[in-house]
């Protein structure tokens, strides 16, 4: 039989809710993991691979940079090689120009025991020929020269000598050639300052990215290509 109810007494506390077993707990749904499968978060940037090591990053123009990009950089003895079959390739004009100085020099008039020349003893036509010879000997020596080292190499980055030795030259930063201007530009400088210093060739020597002198005030370089 149940007490009577009283108005003063306070009501009774609720009751607890059942608990429920951690086998009978609901289980979360899985969430999707937008990087999964071993990619990177998008912000995170992709290590650079320097073959040099020390962890540093190869900034571009530098010889780490041209060789992760474009290819080995050629060293000092395959760069004369090549310098060397240029010059050999621009000597052909020296066969008119050296047969042209013979002319010259049969057709001069005969000279007296003073160093005087003797008047009705040259031959003026021989010595025409000989003129011309050498004239075009020097012209085709630096047809052949302007012609390979300016606008092919300036178009192709190969001269007739670079091909032949499987070398290249490119720009350091864009690995594309540097154009027949840039090429005239860097002729003439090479020019210059070996006549003054002696030393814009020998520079790759102990260069760092082994670069000339008047590779790096062009920013050019050269690379070690597949022979064709």
């Amino acid at each position: 039989m149940s007490e009577p109810f009283d108005p003063h007494q306070p009501p009774p506390p609720p009751s607890a809710p059942p608990q429920q077993s951690p086998q009978n707990a609901p289980q979360e749904a899985p969430r999707d993991n937008p990087y999964a499968g071993g990619a990177p978060p998008p912000y995170q940037a992709a290590p650079t691979v320097n073959p040099y090591g020390g962890g540093a990053p190869a900034y571009p123009g530098t010889r780490a940079y041209v060789e992760q990009q474009f290819g080995p950089v050629a060293g000092f003895g395959s760069r004369v090689g090549a310098f060397v079959i240029d010059m050999l390739l621009s000597f052909i004009g020296l066969i008119p120009l050296i047969i042209g100085l013979v002319l010259l020099v049969v057709a001069g008039p005969d000279v007296d025991e003073f160093g005087n020349s003797v008047s009705g003893t040259g031959d003026a036509g021989l010595a025409a020929i000989g003129g011309i010879l050498a004239l075009l000997g020097v012209l085709l020596m630096w047809g052949i020269l302007i012609w390979n080292r300016i606008f092919k190499m300036g178009r192709t980055g190969q001269s007739v000598g670079k091909k032949a030795m499987g070398l290249k030259l490119i720009h350091h930063q864009t690995g594309q050639p540097i154009g027949a201007g840039m090429a005239f530009g860097r002729e003439i400088l090479s020019q210059f300052i070996n006549q003054i210093f002696f030393l814009s060739n020998l520079w790759m020597l102990w260069d760092d990215n082994k670069q000339t002198l008047h590779d790096k005030i062009v920013s050019s370089t050269v690379i070690e290509v597949p022979k064709s």
